[in-house]
């Protein structure tokens, strides 16, 4: 690579890492929007709500980066086209492949890195998110027992605790069960722990006693090293983790098992999934073919690109949500999948075919140079 490539790579590499992150940033505030209910809900730690978020940055980056990637390089070949850095690179006989070849360079790296991504990175983090959530949504003693706090999870039934250990066991236990019909029911104890265990949910008290009203109305109070008081019943929780198509690996969405995923809805979706993942970094390649069609070749502009990068800003965007909005189309209609490939192929051989035919292409558009072509035609004689 030429020194003049190297500082055409430069120039597009910062824009690149700081759209990247701008973008990143405003991604991962949307997202944390809809974890941060649930966390505050279930009363998590700013910890558990950080991991959650962190474990969704791989899908926002996979995203993002076709426009990050697209936006950084209309920065660049804007700010070389000011400076008239492109137009001594071309009097100076640079070939339109060595002025566009770092700008290609960027987009490969960003192909590979976005399709690692889509089919490693992405599924082991996200199934990693999902057993956090899954934890956050049965931590039974989060919804049941609050420090300092009288809880009544159901009618009839008082909990509280005075103290809550970061390991999850509890000091200073009483439970006031008034639920059955013959009598109330008070637990003292010294310790209590919540656990799971084969789908059963039961509070084990250590060291306590147990206080009712016997037949003849006084007072009966029996001590216990250790009893287990059910909360089965009282709880509608479902434990079981279930994977859904952004959490799966490509062989698990092309080919899912049918015992498991039996409907075609299900099997559906999880192709279009796993079109998407492999079409997405097309986009890449195809946006920056674009950026450098509007602004990496024509003549110099005194009055600057102002509109050319607002034309090429508004077609890219709408490329990429065009392929959004057909991936989620193809969830209800498989043959809508071809075109997730097509769009960003099409739009990437309609630039090469422009970046390498531009006299052809710009006089296609000269409706003068049509008019005085079309006299000729008429007098020619048929042979």
């Amino acid at each position: 690579m030429k020194l003049v490539q190297r500082y055409f790579l430069r120039q597009a590499l910062t824009p690149l890492l700081l759209s990247l992150g701008a973008l990143s940033l405003l991604a991962l505030l949307t997202q944390s929007l809809s974890t941060i209910d649930l966390i505050i809900e279930n009363r998590q730690s700013a910890l558990t709500f950080l991991y959650i978020t962190v474990l969704a940055l791989p899908q926002l980056f996979g995203i993002i980066m076709p426009l990050a990637v697209f936006m950084a390089m209309l920065y660049a070949l804007n700010r070389l086209n000011v400076d008239s850095e492109l137009v001594v690179t071309k009097a100076s006989g640079f070939s339109p492949w060595q002025i566009t070849s770092p700008a290609l360079r960027i987009a490969t790296y960003a192909l590979i890195a976005h399709l690692v991504i889509n089919l490693f990175i992405q599924p082991l983090t996200f199934r990693e998110m999902r057993k956090a959530l899954l934890e956050v949504r049965t931590d039974i003693a989060s919804k049941l027992v609050r420090a300092g706090e009288f809880s009544e999870p159901t009618p009839g039934l008082t909990i509280y605790a005075t103290e809550i250990l970061p390991s999850g066991r509890m000091k200073g236990v009483m439970i006031y069960d008034e639920r059955s019909a013959d009598t109330p029911v008070t637990y003292f104890a010294d310790q209590g722990n919540i656990s799971t265990i084969d789908g059963k949910t039961t509070f084990t008290l250590l060291n306590g006693n147990l206080h009712f009203i016997n037949e003849n109305g006084a007072m009966d109070i029996t001590d216990f090293e250790s009893n287990t008081y059910d909360l089965t019943q009282l709880l509608a929780i479902d434990p079981v983790l279930r994977l859904k198509a952004s959490d799966r690996y490509l062989h698990e969405l092309f080919a899912p098992d049918p015992d498991e995923y039996a409907h075609p809805k299900w099997e559906n979706e999880f192709k279009a999934e796993g079109h998407a993942r492999l079409s997405s970094p097309l986009y890449n390649i195809a946006l920056v073919l674009l950026a450098l069609s509007f602004l990496a070749r024509g003549d110099h502009q005194k009055m600057g690109y102002g509109r050319k990068i607002a034309i090429a800003a508004a077609l890219g965007f709408t490329i990429r949500l065009s392929g959004f909005a057909i991936a989620s189309a193809a969830e209800d209609d498989p043959a809508l999948n071809i075109m997730q490939y097509l769009v960003p192929l099409s739009v990437s051989g309609i630039c090469i075919w422009y970046l390498l035919n531009k006299r052809r292409a710009k006089n296609i558009f000269k409706i003068k140079w049509l008019r005085a072509r079309l006299p000729a035609l008429s007098r020619a004689e048929p042979t």
